[in-house]
């Protein structure tokens, strides 16, 4: 397996069905193919560009969702 993940690479067409680990892996890769990109053509591809905010999305998503949660369960043990 590469460590960067190319525009011409197959990418989930929905992040929500997989794993928080296999979401992080997905952005490592393309976090290091920006900065390939950024070094070898001095931009990032539209495609990795996308890729990235779908991912930045995703992950935020999540940690809001997290920090919902813990917020409830904070609530609901101060009721207790």
């Amino acid at each position: 397996m590469n460590s960067r993940l190319t525009p011409s690479e197959p990418f989930p067409e929905d992040l929500t069905p997989l794993e928080l680990s296999e979401v992080e892996v997905l952005n490592s890769r393309i976090q290091r193919e920006m900065a390939h990109e950024y070094v070898h053509d001095g931009e990032v591809d539209p495609e990795t560009g996308q890729r990235n905010e779908e991912l930045t999305e995703e992950l935020d998503r999540r940690d809001d969702a997290d920090a919902a949660r813990a917020s409830t369960s904070t609530a609901d043990a101060a009721q207790l």
